[in-house]
């Protein structure tokens, strides 16, 4: 109901105001800080959670702008406190197990879920680019060639059908000899009874036997529903699927779907109403507001004539025209005569900042400084505020429907409607006014020099720092629609698989603590659930949201690697979906997907528009016009290998993927920080990277670098009971998932092998036949035993990579301080000579 999501919000916001007493700590050393952000991390995802909530299925629209609000500087505020957790502890996962325990809190606390929003406020945007990017793709595969089949052919129909009625008969010749050897079996044991013959029975001894039966039979039964209700309720069983009717979870379902529909019809009500009350405002109150601004300029005319025997120059329209009559910014009296003395001291203090530079790296590196004032803070601080004043105390007993607020439009609308009278009207007749005054007054007296002003003011104007030049743009005179249309065709501009970041399954590891402890100074492998918080709160918080964006701390570039199978993919078609980006493919298979020879490769030329330049300035043309945008490099090692043996040796295609190397890192080098573009590269080897090679791919990815491991044994349970129930299965106390998970954590199986096998498995004529031969888990032994799992050989590199190139702990940080202290010793030799 609406009060439900309307105390909800109440309540989250009173905790709000508690967190931000003590946001930021005070005079702490590292380790209370430590503690102390750590509890406000964790206290700031709860927060977030129910804002979240609270704006997913508030009806009213205009608390659902102010919640947003406040549910954006949550996001950013929590995001920088997680940034200073990492530089505090010198570890990129975090474990808040002692104080998760303090709290009585449980580990899926820390579960971030991505705001729908992200989704839900562009739906039909997303809908019409869907459906113009399978158009296309219809149209494209409509006009290829089909394919010949290269082994000329398989059977002929005739044959089929003859294969088809031999094995039919023989299956109905198998059930005859079965039904008949029933039926003998039947008649011989008739015949024994005959024989026999059946002695008389008493009928109070048949009774007493058949009640014995009974009562053993519902007393059996008894036990049984209530050790299956034990199981269900400590969280060993799952509890029966109910009827769509009186499931509340599909009530649930339902109910948000129709609050949704409620939200968008309140929506396009409060849209009309603020283009209606704004034409009323303007015909109703106009007049009054015309005619005190011109008042208060005519005074203010009148006061610069007495003060300065001259009247006034009208400001321009470029500076905001009349604003800082009414609003004067607060200037001081000397600040013009200070400006030179400050350029002076400017020049001579940053030539001590070039003498202290060694000093201050030094200082910088010993560890992390106190936080500054966030301005996510100061946002959250004035949300608070206007929620006391506007909402808390609000009474809204006649307004059950949580319709529009129409004086509070009013109110809000007030200032824009003034604004736009005073720009297009007041400013205008004043300045004739003005010019007709001066003319007036200086009347037979001398002209003065006023055109030699006003060119040299035109002069002043004319005058523009040079900024950063971007790339060149190679299609000036190409639609948009064009470029998409190319990129579809080449299969470079793809629709990502429908998958979430639910579907990256995994759990937390409930001693990662201990873990980490026990094996100090080695750092533990990170389980799957704090890989899915690291992708949810790095890549998909920033890029899905542009308010928080532009002031969080945000990644462009990021480098998901593991053994093959373990769901690189998947997280980066989740990132697409999630924040519903477009989904560019830059793979170096899919820009070389055939064999030498093949003619199959994609922009071969070095020049012209079908070279790999004019390829990847479309591909970031598109992806900075329609942002936000997903780029994939899969199999990244490739795109920066140099070494032509290697390629020779080893690559597939028909040329070398580093030919587009140099270009493409031209156009992510002048992504700007608006740009909401994020590259994604995955890689199963990045070892084959070496010496120069290695050295540009940790440069471009230095930002973002995450290993993906094998699956723990608890996220292995919950793989295959998520896997089964997805396919279709009927899981019985007979299935041993533990055993399954057992073999999988020592063999190395990941989990695109589990999803193979139990595709392989669960056809659909077994889905069938579920209802009358139950699942086990022995049907799965022989399949799992054609899947090759991750071996040692093929593990161990990365490893050794990953110590080398991607430390999880503070040895990350060893090289920077040994360069600062050798630039420090440098420093002091050139001094001496």
């Amino acid at each position: 109901a609406n009060v439900t999501y309307d105390l909800q919000w109440r309540e989250t916001m009173r905790d709000l105001l508690d967190m931000l007493e003590l946001d930021p700590p005070q005079d702490e050393d590292e380790e209370e800080a430590f503690q102390h952000f750590s509890y406000l991390y964790i206290k700031y995802v709860q927060i977030f959670k129910n804002l979240e909530d609270c704006y997913d299925q508030h009806v009213h629209p205009q608390k659902r702008i102010d919640v947003k609000e406040v549910l954006e500087a949550v996001i950013g505020r929590m995001l920088e406190i997680k940034e200073y957790l990492v530089k505090l502890s010198g570890l990129k996962f975090i474990n808040f197990d002692d104080i998760l325990v303090d709290l009585k809190l449980i580990p899926e606390t820390l579960e971030l879920p991505v705001p729908r929003y992200f989704v839900d406020e562009r739906q039909k945007d997303l809908m019409l680019r869907e459906k113009l990017v399978q158009t296309l793709i219809a149209s494209r595969d409509a006009d290829k060639e089909p394919e010949s089949d290269a082994d000329g052919g398989g059977l002929s129909i005739e044959d089929a059908i003859r294969i088809v009625q031999v094995s039919e008969r023989g299956r109905q010749g198998k059930q005859r000899a079965r039904f008949m050897k029933e039926i003998r079996k039947q008649e011989e044991l008739e015949r024994r009874m005959r024989e026999v013959g059946q002695p008389e029975t008493d009928p109070d001894s048949a009774a007493v036997v058949i009640q014995k039966l009974f009562r053993g039979f519902k007393t059996m039964k008894q036990a049984r529903l209530m050790r299956e209700e034990e199981l269900v309720f400590i969280g060993m069983k799952e509890p029966e699927p109910k009827p769509r009717e009186i499931d509340p979870i599909c009530r649930q379902h339902d109910i948000r779907a129709r609050r949704k529909i409620i939200q968008a019809q309140n929506k396009d009500e409060y849209e009309e109403a603020l283009v209606n009350i704004r034409r009323k405002i303007y015909d109703d109150e106009g007049v009054d507001m015309r005619e005190q601004m011109m008042d208060k300029i005519r005074q203010w005319f009148v006061h610069f004539r007495e003060q300065n025997e001259a009247f006034p120059e009208y400001p321009d329209e470029d500076l905001g025209g009349s604003v800082f009559i009414f609003d004067p910014p607060p200037v001081l009296e000397d600040e013009d005569e200070d400006e030179d003395d400050k350029k002076d001291d400017k020049k001579k203090d940053a030539k001590k900042d070039d003498k202290k530079k060694g000093k201050d790296d030094e200082e910088e590196d010993d560890g992390p400084k106190e936080l500054p004032v966030s301005q996510f803070v100061l946002r959250m601080q004035a949300c608070t505020e206007k929620f006391c004043q506007v909402w808390q105390d609000r009474d809204e007993s006649q307004n059950f429907a949580q319709k529009y607020d129409a004086e509070l439009i009013r109110e809000a609308l007030r200032p824009g409607v003034r604004d736009e009278i005073r720009i297009k009207e007041v400013d205008n007749v004043m300045r004739e006014e003005l010019e007709n005054l001066k003319l007036a007054v200086e009347k037979g007296k001398k002209k003065g020099k006023k055109k030699g002003k006003k060119k040299g003011k035109k002069g002043k104007k004319g005058k523009k720092g040079k900024g950063k030049k971007g790339p060149k743009d190679l299609t000036p005179d190409r639609t948009m629609d064009s470029l998409i249309k190319e990129l579809v065709d080449k299969d470079i501009l793809q629709l990502p698989p429908k998958v979430g970041i639910r579907d990256f399954v995994g759990h937390y590891k409930n001693l990662d603590a201990v873990e980490q402890k026990a094996l100090d100074p080695v750092i533990p492998d990170p389980s799957m659930a704090q890989i899915r918080q690291s992708v949810v709160e790095q890549l998909i918080l920033p890029l899905g949201s542009l308010a928080v964006h532009q002031q969080a701390p945000y990644v462009n570039k990021a480098l998901l690697y593991g053994p093959k199978g373990t769901g690189k993919s998947l997280l980066a078609h989740a990132i697409a979906r999630e924040t519903g980006s477009n989904f560019i493919n830059l793979s170096a298979r899919n820009l070389d997907p055939g064999a030498p020879g093949s003619g199959k490769i994609k922009y071969p030329d070095k020049k012209g528009a079908n070279s790999a330049v004019m390829m990847l300035h479309m591909a970031f043309k598109v992806a900075k016009a329609l942002a936000p945008s997903v780029m994939l490099l899969d199999e990244a090692e490739w795109t920066f290998v140099a070494d032509k043996k290697k390629v020779k040796a080893q690559w597939p295609g028909e040329k070398p993927p580093s030919r587009f190397l140099k270009d493409f890192l031209k156009e992510a080098k002048f992504l700007k920080e608006m740009d909401r573009i994020l590259i994604v590269g995955t890689s199963s080897r990045p070892h084959l990277c070496e010496k120069g090679d290695l050295k540009k791919f940790n440069a471009f990815f230095k930002e973002y670098k995450l290993f993906i491991p094998p699956p723990d044994y608890a996220s292995l349970q919950l793989l295959w009971k998520t896997l089964l129930l997805r396919h279709g299965a009927i899981l019985t106390d007979a299935f041993d998932i533990q055993t399954l998970s057992w073999i999988c954590k020592t063999q190395g199986y990941t989990a695109g092998a589990i999803d193979t096998v139990v595709t392989k498995v669960l056809t659909q004529r077994r889905i069938q036949r579920l209802p009358i031969k139950p699942l086990t888990h022995i049907e799965f032994i022989p399949h799992l035993a054609k899947v090759d799992p991750v071996y040692e050989q093929d593990y161990a590199p990365l490893q050794a990579w990953t110590l080398k190139n991607n430390p999880q702990g503070k040895g990350e940080d060893r090289p920077k301080k040994a360069t600062a202290d050798k630039k420090g010793k440098d420093a002091g030799k050139k001094k001496k000579k």
